[in-house]
């Protein structure tokens, strides 16, 4: 099946080295797209790093690592994953410095334009690579793609892998997955800008296609084209890191008082050292320092502030500063040195409980609430960034999960810029997608995370990282949408609350301390279990003493439900019998207004024969009189047929209503009835259950008591036999004093006893 991706890809390769010169041509000449959201992190970071004399490295540097995991599966689904990692390596060595270098040179560097030189070029050099080495066709079986969990979607990639040809593939794998432009692509390619939106239009009806039985989902079509392309990060592996050079070495000193023992760590915006601190005798600390330099004095004074804001906030959960300063330019500070695992570590065990998930969280939330009490905010929470610190004993340690990295390493726009976004509020990914009018970043982007974090602990499945490295289309998908709460079908009762947590509206989910109480509903299940357990653990030695109360509550309500049936019946019978009049009234009133229009009639004719029979006015007169009393009497009865009407609707209404109470009420006493029956059975079980014991305890007695009263039996007879021995040997004693002694050697052995 995927197969059919790349099986003409060398076939493709001479058309696409013929237009080699046209292509580079065209580079230049790159029109200018939208604004995307790895242009704006970098125009923002530029903007920040003006002054600083260090733009040119971090703008380089950004450009090219924020397309390696991308750049990665783009070859590796071409030449497979041994040779993606080598070659990729060889493009980012190659290009960071010529990127960097050029920025530097420039009059007035554009990050933008950096941003879309950098996506072309690299594409492209790895496409010129992949044609010279040849690659082989690929089997099926040798792709290692994502496949998501949810069950429709997982469908449709496959369905759309198996319907796209090759050259289908490649133009939307770039123009979504990748987040080229259709002329960027166009240029990768090699092919006529015409012809790759041609392709990419194809793809995309194919798209729909595949989409039509599944068309009320509006972000169906953005999902499926994030992860179409998107291979598994656990089992294909990915680009390798960076060589970057230590920013401190073995040995070396840190303010004249931390002596730098061993590397603990090293990422892409700090490095973290294990440092004997030569003041205090045999303590050893983490120091952390920030590999980008600070030179410029405005961004030695914000740093400065955020972590005297830091300082401020005291909570074990939060690691503490315990010393601060500056080291060649670079920001500085000293941590404890915590014995444990990240949170990370201890996910690749399997998942959490929920009671370790409640013991680990409420800790991290409570944390969470006491720095935005004071105005901080970390910015970064994620499973990497959660320590479970082992306080105490190795035989009675205790964890403690404590937050690192509290904002002082990266912003969120170097988040992007890195391809780390994955655990990115909606309103933070708002700001770098272009959506008009985002909303204001708060705290609760911090409950997002932890809460993302929470429920990855608990489902520890891949389903929120960034699918084939396309960070642009991944924060426009967060910016629109909310993750899913856990698919487990054991964790079913908590996806309320998630969806509570990770809505998309920070008005919508709980601050920091009201998340903290929430995660009560952790182990709210086996708290009732434990409850339901102690519960029967006292009920059945009380049910005999309430079994009796039990049966004739349930006789009085059974009683009190009758009475309620009879009487609902009763007012059943009282609203037919207002319908019915209601009906008959209607009937008389439709009747008086016949009756009405005929004297209306009438006198129309009356009228009408005066004029022509020229009646007297005394005539006319009386007539006219007779008529008009007889409507006022007619008016008059139609008045009280009316009232009637009301008074009776108003009985009819009263009556339902009491109707409804009534029935409410037989209900209720229906389910309590129930209840009780329920609760009547299975205290006369236990009692059937006791009365069996103790029936049984009673038989054992019986004969436990036959076999006492033998071995008495047995006692008494041998007692009247001892005695009876007794009394036979007395006599023969008596004598045997009389006679004369035997001497000492003739006399003979006693007797034995019998």
């Amino acid at each position: 099946m995927l197969a059919s991706f790349y099986e003409v890809l060398p076939s493709m390769e001479s058309t696409r080295a013929s237009s080699s010169a046209r292509s580079i041509a065209l580079l230049d000449g790159l029109h200018q797209g939208p604004e995307r959201s790895l242009d704006r992190a970098a125009r923002w970071l530029f903007e920040s790093q003006l002054a600083s004399g260090t733009v040119a490295s971090v703008i380089a540097d950004g450009a090219v690592r924020h397309h390696l995991a991308g750049l990665y599966q783009f070859v590796a689904i071409r030449a497979g994953a041994d040779r993606a990692a080598s070659i990729v390596e060889r493009l980012e060595a190659e290009h960071t410095a010529t990127f960097a270098k050029e920025v530097s040179e420039g009059e007035s560097p554009e990050p933008k334009a950096v941003q879309r030189r950098a996506r072309v070029i690299l594409y492209r050099s790895a496409q010129a690579l992949l044609a010279k080495e040849k690659p082989g066709r690929i089997a099926p079986d040798s792709f290692k793609w994502w496949v998501p969990a949810e069950q429709p979607l997982a469908d449709d990639v496959l369905r759309l892998r198996k319907a796209l040809s090759p050259e289908e593939a490649d133009v939307l794998e770039l123009c979504t997955s990748r987040g080229l432009s259709p002329e960027e692509g166009a240029v990768v390619l090699g092919i006529e800008e015409s012809k790759a939106e041609e392709l990419l239009a194809e793809a995309l009806s194919k798209v729909d296609s595949v989409l039509a039985q599944r068309a009320q989902d509006p972000s169906a079509r953005q999902r499926l084209l994030l992860v179409a392309f998107a291979l598994d990060p656990r089992r294909a592996g990915g680009p390798l890191r960076p060589r970057r050079e230590p920013v401190l070495n073995v040995g070396a000193v840190v303010h004249d008082r931390y002596e730098i023992e061993a590397p603990l760590g090293r990422g892409a915006f700090a490095d973290v050292y294990r440092a004997r601190d030569r003041e205090v005798t045999d303590h050893v600390v983490a120091l952390k320092i920030l590999r980008r330099a600070a030179s410029d004095p405005q961004a030695i004074r914000v740093a400065m502030r955020e972590l005297q804001l830091i300082a401020s906030v005291f909570h074990p959960s939060v690691v503490q500063l315990k010393d601060h300063g500056w080291h060649n330019g670079h920001l500085w500070f000293v941590m404890p040195l915590y014995r444990g695992e990240t949170l990370t570590q201890r996910l690749q065990r399997g998942p959490l409980s929920r009671q370790e998930a409640r013991d680990i969280f409420e800790p991290l939330a409570e944390a969470l609430a006491t720095m935005h009490r004071v105005g901080v905010r970390h910015q970064d929470i994620k499973p990497e960034n959660v320590f479970l610190a082992n306080i105490g004993s190795r035989d009675g340690a205790q964890v403690l999960p404590v937050l690192l990295d509290l904002g002082v390493a990266a912003k969120d726009v170097e988040l992007v810029l890195a391809g780390t976004p994955a655990y990115f509020a909606p309103e933070v990914a708002a700001r770098f997608s272009g959506m008009p009018d985002p909303p204001a970043v708060g705290p609760k982007a911090d409950v997002f995370a932890l809460a993302l974090t929470l429920r990855d602990a608990l489902d520890p499945t891949p389903r929120d990282f960034v699918a084939a490295g396309a960070v642009d289309a991944f924060v426009s998908f967060r910016a629109k949408s909310s993750p899913h709460p856990p698919f487990r079908e054991d964790l079913k009762d908590l996806r309320p609350s998630f969806e509570r947590w990770l809505h998309l509206s920070p008005d919508q989910r709980p601050t920091a301390e009201e998340f903290r109480q929430e995660l009560k509903i952790l182990t709210r299940r086996d708290e009732k279990r434990r409850r339901r357990l102690a519960t029967l653990r006292w009920f059945v030695p009380t049910a005999l003493a309430t079994i009796t109360f039990f049966g004739s509550v349930i006789y009085v309500l059974s009683r009190e439900a009758a009475l309620g049936r009879t009487e609902a019946r009763e007012q059943r019978d009282r609203a037919l019998s207002a319908q019915e009049r209601a009906r008959n009234i209607h009937a008389s009133l439709a009747a008086e207004e016949a009756l009405r229009r005929k004297l209306q009639a009438q006198v129309e004719g009356l009228e009408s024969r005066y004029q022509n029979s020229k009646m007297t006015r005394d005539e006319l007169a009386q007539r006219l009189a007779r008529v008009e009393g007889e409507l006022t009497l007619l008016d008059t009865r139609l008045a009280e047929q009316q009232t009637k009407q009301r008074r009776d609707l108003e009985e009819l209404r009263k009556a339902r209503h009491e109707q409804e109470e009534l029935a409410a009420a037989v209900a209720a006493l229906r389910d309590r009835r129930d209840e009780l029956a329920r609760e009547l059975d299975r205290t006369k079980a236990a009692v059937e259950q006791e009365r069996k014991d103790k029936l049984a305890a009673e038989e054992t007695a019986s004969r436990l008591s036959a076999r006492l009263s033998a071995v008495r039996e047995l006692a008494a007879a041998t007692r009247a036999h001892l005695e009876t021995l007794g009394g036979s040997t007395a006599p023969s004693s008596a004598r045997a004093g009389t006679s004369p002694p035997v001497p000492a050697e003739t006399e003979s052995p006693p007797a034995s006893r019998p």
